[in-house]
Protein backbone atom coordinates (compact mmCIF):
# COMPACT_ATOMS: atom_id res chain seq x y z
CA UNK A 1 0.00 0.00 0.00
CA UNK A 2 2.81 2.39 0.88
CA UNK A 3 4.48 1.79 -2.51
CA UNK A 4 1.21 2.59 -4.25
CA UNK A 5 0.85 5.82 -2.26
CA UNK A 6 4.45 6.76 -3.01
CA UNK A 7 3.94 6.08 -6.69
CA UNK A 8 0.79 8.17 -6.75
CA UNK A 9 2.47 11.08 -5.00
CA UNK A 10 5.54 10.87 -7.26
CA UNK A 11 7.78 10.42 -4.22
CA UNK A 12 9.02 6.86 -4.64
CA UNK A 13 11.64 6.21 -1.96
CA UNK A 14 14.74 4.13 -2.65
CA UNK A 15 13.35 1.24 -0.59
CA UNK A 16 10.05 1.39 -2.46
CA UNK A 17 11.93 1.55 -5.78
CA UNK A 18 13.90 -1.56 -4.86
CA UNK A 19 10.77 -3.45 -3.87
CA UNK A 20 9.10 -2.40 -7.08
CA UNK A 21 12.15 -3.46 -9.10
CA UNK A 22 12.09 -6.89 -7.41
CA UNK A 23 8.41 -7.30 -8.19
CA UNK A 24 8.91 -6.22 -11.80
CA UNK A 25 11.78 -8.67 -12.24
CA UNK A 26 9.69 -11.52 -10.86
CA UNK A 27 6.79 -10.73 -13.20
CA UNK A 28 9.02 -10.48 -16.27
CA UNK A 29 11.40 -13.33 -15.35
CA UNK A 30 14.28 -10.86 -15.37
CA UNK A 31 17.45 -10.82 -13.29
CA UNK A 32 16.57 -9.33 -9.90
CA UNK A 33 20.07 -8.04 -9.17
CA UNK A 34 20.20 -6.17 -12.46
CA UNK A 35 16.74 -4.80 -11.86
CA UNK A 36 17.67 -3.53 -8.40
CA UNK A 37 20.91 -1.98 -9.62
CA UNK A 38 19.00 -0.19 -12.34
CA UNK A 39 16.49 1.06 -9.78
CA UNK A 40 19.29 2.47 -7.64
CA UNK A 41 20.73 4.38 -10.58
CA UNK A 42 17.28 5.46 -11.69
CA UNK A 43 16.45 6.80 -8.24
CA UNK A 44 19.75 8.67 -8.08
CA UNK A 45 19.44 10.26 -11.52
CA UNK A 46 15.71 10.99 -11.56
CA UNK A 47 14.38 14.26 -10.10
CA UNK A 48 12.22 13.69 -6.98
CA UNK A 49 9.10 14.96 -8.72
CA UNK A 50 9.48 12.27 -11.41
CA UNK A 51 10.09 9.35 -9.08
CA UNK A 52 6.89 7.38 -9.43
CA UNK A 53 6.20 3.72 -9.95
CA UNK A 54 4.93 3.78 -13.51
CA UNK A 55 8.01 5.67 -14.67
CA UNK A 56 10.36 3.18 -13.03
CA UNK A 57 8.57 0.21 -14.53
CA UNK A 58 8.51 1.85 -17.96
CA UNK A 59 12.23 2.61 -17.78
CA UNK A 60 13.02 -0.90 -16.54
CA UNK A 61 11.24 -2.42 -19.49
CA UNK A 62 12.92 -0.07 -21.95
CA UNK A 63 16.36 -0.74 -20.48
CA UNK A 64 16.04 -4.52 -20.49
CA UNK A 65 14.76 -4.47 -24.07
CA UNK A 66 17.69 -2.27 -25.12
CA UNK A 67 20.20 -4.53 -23.37
CA UNK A 68 18.70 -7.61 -24.98
CA UNK A 69 18.80 -6.05 -28.45
CA UNK A 70 22.39 -4.91 -27.99
CA UNK A 71 23.45 -8.38 -26.83
CA UNK A 72 21.75 -9.88 -29.90
CA UNK A 73 23.45 -7.31 -32.14
CA UNK A 74 26.92 -8.24 -30.93
CA UNK A 75 26.05 -11.89 -31.29
CA UNK A 76 25.10 -11.21 -34.92
CA UNK A 77 28.47 -9.51 -35.44
CA UNK A 78 30.19 -12.71 -34.29
CA UNK A 79 27.92 -14.84 -36.48
CA UNK A 80 28.70 -12.69 -39.52
CA UNK A 81 32.42 -13.09 -38.90
CA UNK A 82 31.97 -16.86 -38.69
CA UNK A 83 30.16 -16.83 -42.03
CA UNK A 84 32.60 -14.44 -43.72
CA UNK A 85 35.72 -16.27 -42.52
CA UNK A 86 34.27 -19.60 -41.54
CA UNK A 87 35.67 -23.08 -41.90
CA UNK A 88 34.88 -23.14 -45.61
CA UNK A 89 36.97 -20.00 -46.13
CA UNK A 90 39.97 -21.45 -44.31
CA UNK A 91 39.59 -24.75 -46.17
CA UNK A 92 39.38 -22.90 -49.49
CA UNK A 93 42.66 -21.13 -48.74
CA UNK A 94 44.25 -24.43 -47.75
CA UNK A 95 43.04 -25.99 -51.01
CA UNK A 96 44.50 -23.11 -53.02
CA UNK A 97 47.77 -23.41 -51.11
CA UNK A 98 47.86 -27.15 -51.85
CA UNK A 99 47.15 -26.55 -55.54
CA UNK A 100 49.97 -24.03 -55.78
CA UNK A 101 52.40 -26.35 -53.99
CA UNK A 102 51.49 -29.26 -56.27
CA UNK A 103 51.90 -27.01 -59.30
CA UNK A 104 55.22 -25.83 -57.95
CA UNK A 105 56.41 -29.43 -57.69
CA UNK A 106 55.17 -30.25 -61.20
CA UNK A 107 56.88 -27.19 -62.66
CA UNK A 108 60.12 -28.08 -60.89
CA UNK A 109 59.99 -31.59 -62.37
CA UNK A 110 59.44 -30.19 -65.87
CA UNK A 111 62.25 -27.71 -65.38
CA UNK A 112 64.63 -30.51 -64.41
CA UNK A 113 63.76 -32.49 -67.53
CA UNK A 114 65.75 -31.78 -70.71
CA UNK A 115 63.97 -29.70 -73.34
CA UNK A 116 64.23 -26.84 -75.81
CA UNK A 117 64.39 -23.19 -74.66
CA UNK A 118 60.62 -22.66 -75.11
CA UNK A 119 59.93 -25.69 -72.94
CA UNK A 120 62.30 -24.40 -70.26
CA UNK A 121 60.82 -20.90 -70.41
CA UNK A 122 57.32 -22.29 -69.92
CA UNK A 123 58.43 -24.34 -66.94
CA UNK A 124 60.14 -21.32 -65.39
CA UNK A 125 57.03 -19.18 -65.92
CA UNK A 126 54.78 -21.77 -64.29
CA UNK A 127 57.28 -22.21 -61.48
CA UNK A 128 57.25 -18.47 -60.76
CA UNK A 129 53.44 -18.33 -60.73
CA UNK A 130 53.02 -21.31 -58.41
CA UNK A 131 55.81 -20.06 -56.16
CA UNK A 132 54.05 -16.71 -55.76
CA UNK A 133 50.81 -18.43 -54.81
CA UNK A 134 52.58 -20.75 -52.37
CA UNK A 135 54.36 -17.84 -50.68
CA UNK A 136 51.04 -16.00 -50.21
CA UNK A 137 49.41 -19.00 -48.52
CA UNK A 138 50.96 -18.39 -45.09
CA UNK A 139 50.03 -14.70 -44.69
CA UNK A 140 46.56 -15.29 -46.18
CA UNK A 141 45.73 -18.04 -43.67
CA UNK A 142 47.23 -16.05 -40.80
CA UNK A 143 45.22 -12.93 -41.65
CA UNK A 144 41.92 -14.81 -42.00
CA UNK A 145 42.40 -16.70 -38.74
CA UNK A 146 43.45 -13.53 -36.94
CA UNK A 147 40.39 -11.65 -38.22
CA UNK A 148 38.08 -14.46 -37.21
CA UNK A 149 39.59 -14.75 -33.74
CA UNK A 150 39.58 -10.99 -33.03
CA UNK A 151 36.02 -10.47 -34.21
CA UNK A 152 34.67 -13.49 -32.37
CA UNK A 153 36.42 -12.51 -29.12
CA UNK A 154 35.16 -8.92 -29.32
CA UNK A 155 31.61 -9.94 -30.21
CA UNK A 156 31.34 -12.55 -27.47
CA UNK A 157 32.76 -10.20 -24.84
CA UNK A 158 30.50 -7.29 -25.80
CA UNK A 159 27.44 -9.50 -26.05
CA UNK A 160 28.03 -10.80 -22.52
CA UNK A 161 28.55 -7.27 -21.21
CA UNK A 162 25.38 -5.98 -22.84
CA UNK A 163 23.37 -8.97 -21.65
CA UNK A 164 24.50 -8.50 -18.05
CA UNK A 165 24.44 -4.68 -17.92
CA UNK A 166 22.59 -3.18 -14.95
CA UNK A 167 22.91 0.51 -15.76
CA UNK A 168 22.97 2.73 -18.81
CA UNK A 169 26.66 3.41 -18.20
CA UNK A 170 27.43 -0.30 -18.34
CA UNK A 171 25.37 -0.70 -21.49
CA UNK A 172 27.12 2.21 -23.19
CA UNK A 173 30.46 0.70 -22.17
CA UNK A 174 29.46 -2.63 -23.71
CA UNK A 175 28.75 -0.88 -27.00
CA UNK A 176 31.97 1.13 -26.92
CA UNK A 177 33.78 -1.10 -29.39
CA UNK A 178 34.37 -1.29 -33.12
CA UNK A 179 32.07 -3.89 -34.73
CA UNK A 180 34.37 -3.92 -37.76
CA UNK A 181 37.38 -5.15 -35.80
CA UNK A 182 39.27 -7.64 -37.95
CA UNK A 183 37.58 -6.46 -41.14
CA UNK A 184 40.79 -5.13 -42.73
CA UNK A 185 42.63 -8.37 -42.01
CA UNK A 186 39.70 -10.39 -43.39
CA UNK A 187 39.54 -8.34 -46.60
CA UNK A 188 43.30 -8.51 -47.12
CA UNK A 189 43.31 -12.26 -46.52
CA UNK A 190 40.46 -12.66 -49.04
CA UNK A 191 42.35 -10.61 -51.62
CA UNK A 192 45.43 -12.74 -51.15
CA UNK A 193 43.20 -15.79 -51.66
CA UNK A 194 42.00 -14.34 -54.97
CA UNK A 195 45.60 -13.80 -56.05
CA UNK A 196 46.43 -17.39 -55.06
CA UNK A 197 43.54 -18.62 -57.20
CA UNK A 198 44.80 -16.50 -60.11
CA UNK A 199 48.36 -17.80 -59.82
CA UNK A 200 47.15 -21.39 -59.64
CA UNK A 201 44.93 -20.92 -62.70
CA UNK A 202 47.61 -19.14 -64.71
CA UNK A 203 50.26 -21.65 -63.65
CA UNK A 204 48.11 -24.57 -64.75
CA UNK A 205 47.45 -22.85 -68.08
CA UNK A 206 51.18 -22.30 -68.65
CA UNK A 207 51.98 -25.91 -67.74
CA UNK A 208 49.35 -27.32 -70.08
CA UNK A 209 50.50 -25.04 -72.88
CA UNK A 210 54.14 -25.95 -72.32
CA UNK A 211 53.50 -29.70 -72.31
CA UNK A 212 51.07 -29.88 -75.25
CA UNK A 213 52.52 -27.34 -77.62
Amino acid sequence: MKDAVDAHLGELTIDAALRLANAWAARHHADADRSRNFAIQWHRDTPPADRYGEALQRDLEFFFQAASKDAAYWQSVGDFSEEATGVWGVQALKALAGLNFIGLLAAAILLAAPGDPAYTAGAVGALALFLAGAILACPALRLVRKARSRTRATAESRSRQAGSASTWEELRSANDANPNVGRKDRKLGSRLGIIMAATATAGCAVLVTTVWL
